[in-house]
């Protein structure tokens, strides 16, 4: 019976209740969010304010790309804005996403590192058709995984990689393939970095991997999906040396 508790739980959505009783910090809009991961007003509505033209520029992208998904594939709205800033606000040098779709995500992330002139987005998708919105950059790494292994693949991957600054899961939204990509990302990702998952609501894969290593994470409730985050501690500064007396 405890087994089968356990299977249960693996498939059955988290509600509501289950966000609110986390811990975590809940908010409806991007700078909320941004907010609520540890950066000030300030900060937050300065990269905010350079969304609107990010997002016009996203507009004309889409408006002259043939699309392979549907659009509901994509981030929403605030969790579109959400990403931009992360990008700028965190100023990674190594960021992974995996599931591209036709590249909502990757677009908005490639766009905060190209306003910052540095860093490289690695993403994985286990479908050679993804990514149309980018096609290419410079700052782009799009790797197709084996369909038939993609864990395999995806663990070399990273291990490739290395240090990870930002992690973004928006592919498989199964309980055991979110939580096998929150741990391998977690264990990789560079003090006061951020692991982010996009819909967490359909399992409760990161509530449950939040609650094993004891995060209290921010949840951004979108229009349909809602978007996890957690912000790893920084690494402590080193104490400044006292002056030796002299004599």
């Amino acid at each position: 019976m405890r087994a089968l508790g356990a299977g249960i739980r693996r498939c059955t959505p988290p509600g509501i209740a289950d966000f609110t009783s986390s811990g975590g910090r809940l908010a409806t809009s991007a700078g909320a969010f941004l907010e609520s991961l540890g950066w000030q007003p300030n900060q937050v509505a300065e990269v905010l304010g350079e969304y609107q033209e990010v997002s016009e520029q996203l507009a004309a992208r889409y408006a002259e790309t043939e699309l392979h998904y549907p659009r509901t594939h994509g981030v929403e709205a605030e969790t579109s804005a959400a990403l931009y800033g992360l990008g700028r606000l965190l100023r990674p040098e190594s960021v992974v996403e995996t599931g591209v779709a036709d590249g909502r995500s990757s677009w908005l992330l490639l766009s905060a590192l190209e306003r910052n002139g540095a860093g490289v987005l690695h993403s994985f998708d286990i479908s050679d058709s993804a990514g149309r919105l980018v096609a290419q950059h410079p700052r782009w790494r799009l790797e197709v995984l084996s369909a038939t292994s993609p864990e395999t693949s995806l663990r070399r991957s990273l291990a490739r990689i290395g240090r990870i600054d930002l992690f973004f899961h928006d592919s498989d939204h199964m309980y055991l393939p979110q939580l096998f990509e929150y741990g391998q990302a977690w264990s990789r990702m560079a003090p006061g970095g951020v692991l982010a998952s996009d819909d967490v609501n359909c399992s409760r894969a990161f509530l449950d991997f939040c609650g094993a290593k004891g995060q209290r994470p921010a949840f951004l409730f979108d229009s349909r999906k809602i978007t996890g985050a957690v912000r790893l501690a920084a690494a402590p500064q080193p104490r400044a040396e006292k002056p030796q007396p002299v004599g």
